[in-house]
């Protein structure tokens, strides 16, 4: 009786420990189910976008996202007006070059800006950022492998890359694997510096594209125009484009507006996209840190009070 009565209290004991598996187990099961029907769901609404709606079509964005937008387009006319000013090349690159040509302005779902500069011009820009782009009027600027500028309170933001010349000599296959020679050994000293052997690929490829970007690598020294590297580098392919791909700059329409724009845009993003002119494989609403102030920080009173402050200083009809 006594092993009897010791078996059902441990049986009691042992109900809430199974039972919470029991209910985890469920609850496991039904999250993955709901992430396949939303995926699924997700499938066929961009399955019926695709047959049915061009993607350059697609309404542009409402709300709080379209707000941004709006307050991003008068930072990078801001931006632009002060590169012109000082003789700064810039354009439009990655998806606000794809803005530009396919909707003539933001991607419907794009919540920031990207552009880019040789890197001599992209040099001087960060000795002039302090009296550009002033912090004490509220402006903010952060330097990783490129420049973020924005603007304080906001999620307002724009991505400045830099380029690097190379010689003409690179274009030959043979030199064409002499400098991936030099990146993949660049890439293990990079390592053995560091003394870290267990550095993941995506950690030592930012810091690669870091110090390359930053001129510490001596590929980077080149300076005679004609093809050059991108700075989305990744070691698995070639980035190296014709000097005629990106000058002269020509112009293109981006919210009403007028910006820099690479020589050849449509070649561009056809090398760097592919069929540029479809939906993505995967629709990128927000970037996180974007995403977290849009759900947590009431941003709106901010990038009201900067586009009535800054859209006064530039001509809207001409960047």
């Amino acid at each position: 009786m006594m092993e009897l009565n010791h078996i059902k209290y441990m049986v009691l004991c042992k109900l809430p420990y199974y039972g919470r598996k029991i209910i985890n187990r469920f609850m496991n099961g039904f999250r993955r189910r709901r992430n396949e029907s939303l995926a699924s769901k997700l499938e066929d609404i961009r399955n019926l976008l695709i047959y049915n709606h061009p993607v350059s079509q697609v309404p542009p964005a409402t709300g709080k996202l379209r707000l941004l937008q709006e307050g991003n387009t008068v930072l990078l006319a801001l931006f632009a007006r002060k590169c012109r000013e000082n003789g700064l090349r810039y354009w439009l690159d990655y998806g606000t070059l794809l803005g530009a040509v396919r909707h003539r302005g933001f991607i419907p779902w794009d919540d920031d800006l990207d552009a880019s500069m040789m890197r001599p011009e992209y040099d001087r820009l960060l000795e002039l950022l302090p009296s550009l782009f002033p912090r004490e009027e509220g402006f903010t600027w952060k330097r990783h492998a490129f420049l973020q500028i924005g603007y304080e309170g906001t999620p307002l933001n724009i991505d400045v890359y830099p380029y690097h010349f190379y010689s003409e000599s690179l274009v030959s296959p043979e030199q064409h694997g002499s400098l991936d020679r030099r990146l993949t050994a660049f890439k293990k000293d990079v390592v053995l510096v560091d003394g870290r052997m267990n550095m993941t690929d995506d950690q030592i490829q930012q810091k690669i594209r870091r110090e390359i970007l930053e001129g510490k690598d001596p590929a980077a020294e080149e300076d005679t125009p004609g093809i050059f590297l991108s700075p989305a580098i990744t070691f698995t392919k070639n980035t190296h484009l014709p000097y005629e791909t990106f000058f002269p700059l020509g112009s293109m329409e981006f919210e009403g507006m007028k910006f820099s724009v690479p020589n050849h845009a449509r070649q561009y993003l056809q090398f760097f996209y592919g069929d540029y002119l479809s939906y993505p494989d995967r629709i990128q609403f927000k970037h996180p840190s974007v995403k977290h102030m849009m759900e947590h920080v009431p941003f709106e009173t901010a990038v009201n009070r900067f586009i009535d402050v800054y859209g006064k200083q530039i001509d809207m009809s001409q960047s």
